[in-house]
């Protein structure tokens, strides 16, 4: 019988101090290699190797942890047991989507500071660390916060034009709030986009559908994003493998996704153009029985499978000491013994 244990899926700090790693180049040019499909000299750990900042200017949805409206009206509730937002309950604005035009009213982000606390920010921030920034609600997620899913995808079926402009109107806003952060936040290096595509299954959408009212906007926002020297992420929860070659087209450098997809498969479809961002799985690094052996095994097993030629970054969540120091430990030295000689040179798919 298969052992039944609870998974820890809140954001939570580290049990502990990380161990002492010694860098051959800094955290930075490291995960710099990765990104731009090259062979790292070691597999970056998201996280750890790279930092995040918040603008508190933006209110494209409440600062994570809280409840409240963002400046388009919506609504949102944070649940503690799962360290996430979501629309709070009956209180969607809009009953349908033909009336998107008069109802949903963009702010004016001329009127708005976005420079308000960059200084504080800015000290907290490490040189030798790429600076990333999430830009919440992409456009298909803004979308299903608005009303119900299923008015949602029936809408973007039987009016896919109508649909196509809201999603044109969308792109236009998000372009504005990168040309604001670059000008008035602290310098950022990398954007991740963050849309959920997915469910456990397949795709919300057919990925005709995808194709039509989607990638083109998301690559117009691409352009821009990568015109200031600035590497575009892709977050999407689900099961979003078949958009894959999508992503490389629209301009995405790296995928953020989860484990129900084929990794080796998207490593295939795409021929090694996506990096992947791959969690490790939580159900071993939480496993109340996990040897030090089993979890350096499993470490080993993850790269060789997924990242012996590059192109892989790790996430993982560990709840005690020892497996939060070992994954990190590792992470580096055996990645490090794999990539040793190869740094730099052109990451390569995986296909055997």
């Amino acid at each position: 019988m298969a052992k039944s244990f609870t998974i820890e899926s809140r954001m939570t700090p580290p049990p502990c101090d990380p161990p002492a790693l010694d860098y051959p180049v800094t955290q930075k040019e490291n995960l710099k290699l990765l990104l731009e499909g090259k062979i790292p000299y070691w597999v970056p750990m998201m996280g750890l190797d790279h930092q995040m900042t918040s603008c508190p200017g933006d209110n494209d949805r409440p600062p994570y942890g809280t409840s409240g409206q963002d400046w388009f009206g919506v609504s949102w509730t944070y649940v503690d047991t799962v360290g996430g937002q979501t629309v709070s309950p009956n209180s969607f604005i809009m009953e349908d989507m033909s009336h998107w035009r008069e109802k949903f009213i963009f702010p004016d982000l001329d009127k708005i500071d976005f420079s308000r606390g960059r200084e504080e920010a800015a000290a907290k921030l490490s040189p030798n660390k790429l600076t990333g920034y999430v830009m919440q609600d992409g456009l298909f997620e803004r979308l299903l916060s608005l009303c119900p899913t299923e008015e949602c995808l029936t809408w973007m079926v039987e009016e896919p034009e109508e649909a196509a402009d809201f999603f044109n109107a969308m792109a236009d806003y998000k372009i504005a709030m990168v040309h604001k952060l670059m000008k008035e936040w602290v310098p950022l290096d990398l954007i991740i986009n963050s849309d959920d595509w997915g469910t456990q299954l397949s795709t919300f959408m057919a990925p005709e559908t995808f194709r039509e009212l989607i990638a083109p906007p998301m690559k117009r926002i691409a352009d821009v994003v990568r015109s200031y020297g600035v590497y575009y992420i892709c977050h999407s929860c689900g099961k979003c493998q078949a958009l894959a070659p999508e992503l490389v087209d629209i301009g995405f450098c790296m995928w953020e996704s989860q484990n129900m997809n084929n990794h080796r498969q998207v490593q295939k479809d795409t021929g090694g153009r996506l990096n992947l961002q791959v969690t490790l799985d939580p159900y071993v690094l939480q496993d109340p029985d996990l040897t030090e052996e089993r979890l350096r095994q499993f470490i080993r097993d993850t790269i060789d499978r997924l990242g012996r030629n590059g192109g892989l970054a790790l996430a993982f969540k560990a709840l005690t000491p020892m497996v939060y120091r070992t994954v990190i430990d590792e992470i580096f030295h055996y990645s490090r013994s794999l990539y040793a000689g190869r740094e730099g040179q052109p990451a390569t798919p995986q296909l055997d």
